[in-house]
């Protein structure tokens, strides 16, 4: 099950809760048991390895990239 962050309506209480996808928009606060929202947390993408676009191979056609390293 996934686990997904919540802000109380009532009390702005902020806690995170196992629950299945089914049941996340059921859930209450524990503290008051009143409605939630669920929060939505950013997250960071970094890309790996592929390297710096000025050292990659400069085999391109502008016809065919069957020889490019990520065109």
């Amino acid at each position: 099950m996934p686990t997904y962050d919540y802000r109380c309506l009532k009390c702005s209480e902020k806690f995170s809760k196992f629950v299945s996808l089914k049941e996340k928009d059921q859930v209450k606060c524990p503290k008051c048991d009143g409605d939630t929202q669920q929060l939505f947390t950013g997250f960071l993408y970094k890309k790996t390895g592929g390297g710096d676009n000025s050292t990659q191979s400069s085999s391109c056609s502008k016809n065919s990239c069957s020889g490019c390293k990520g065109c």
